[in-house]
């Protein structure tokens, strides 16, 4: 049983709740290799279609463990990239390369790791208590997770390095004004609000929604040409999958699709 976060589904809605409320969600190896156990085990269970991942208390997480911090300046380099990294960036590509949409619902501060996993999660959901903060530079050091790469291309370049460089804490309106986050909601509401949307995704195409994933993770890294080929092959694996089918009858009939 995991330790560190809470693992459920709720219908069909995989819930991975970080579950260190009294340390703030604080990360440690142990709570990410458990992220990417939950992440792999929801992604593999046919009977999930999407993810929705928040934490416990007022704080969606406030980052790296600070005796976990402590220890880790006492690493070597090989221990850093195989013990620690390991499971740090494990995670974050767990949740990015998941095949199924994901969504976080930031309830509070997500700094440093924490921040790194909500960017790289498909949809963000704020509450009015979120902020998000790029701390690492304050630890003399960078964001190791995929914020380098994500955030120039989620909230443009000048407002990305400002965060980077200089460690910027981004409240909840200027994250929904800048493109961070879908919208803002009042804190009450946050936890129906994401469940509703993580819901309408998992009632959605999975297949479909999967290919749009993969293409748009393709599209941040290679070139229109090679798009344009990838997007005729899964366009055509896709339209010759029942979903369409029924998404088409479900067209004609006025009525709402039943994707398998």
């Amino acid at each position: 049983m995991p330790q560190h976060i809470e693992v459920a589904a709720d219908g069909k809605v995989g819930r991975i709740i970080f579950d260190e409320a009294e340390d703030l969600n604080a990360m440690t190896p142990a709570m990410m290799a458990e992220i990417i156990e939950a992440v792999r085990a929801h992604e593999s269970d046919p009977a999930i279609g999407a993810l929705l991942i928040t934490g416990r208390g007022k704080t969606f997480s406030a980052g790296g463990d600070m005796d976990f911090l402590e220890k880790l300046g006492r690493m070597t380099p090989f221990e850093i990239k195989e013990t620690v990294y390991k499971h740090f960036a494990g995670a974050t590509k767990a949740v990015k390369l998941c095949a199924k949409p994901t969504v976080a619902a930031v309830n509070g501060p997500a700094v440093g790791a924490g921040c790194e996993i909500a960017i790289a999660c498909d949809f963000r959901l704020a509450s009015e208590r979120a902020m998000f903060c790029e701390a690492w530079i304050k630890l003399a050091c960078i964001p190791p997770l995929g914020g380098m790469f994500l955030l120039p291309r989620i909230v443009g370049l000048t407002k990305a390095t400002e965060m980077l460089m200089l460690g910027t804490n981004v409240e909840a309106e200027e994250a929904a004004w800048i493109g961070l986050v879908n919208r803002v909601v009042p804190a009450a509401d946050l936890e129906d609000d994401a469940l509703a949307l993580a819901r309408r995704l998992a009632d959605g195409p999975g297949r479909a929604q999967s290919a749009v994933k993969e293409g748009i993770r393709r599209g941040m890294e290679s070139s229109l040409n090679a798009e344009w080929d990838f997007n005729v092959h899964a366009q055509a694996m896709l339209l010759s999958d029942g979903n369409f089918g029924e998404a088409v009858r479900a067209f004609k009939e006025k009525r709402k699709p039943d994707f398998g």
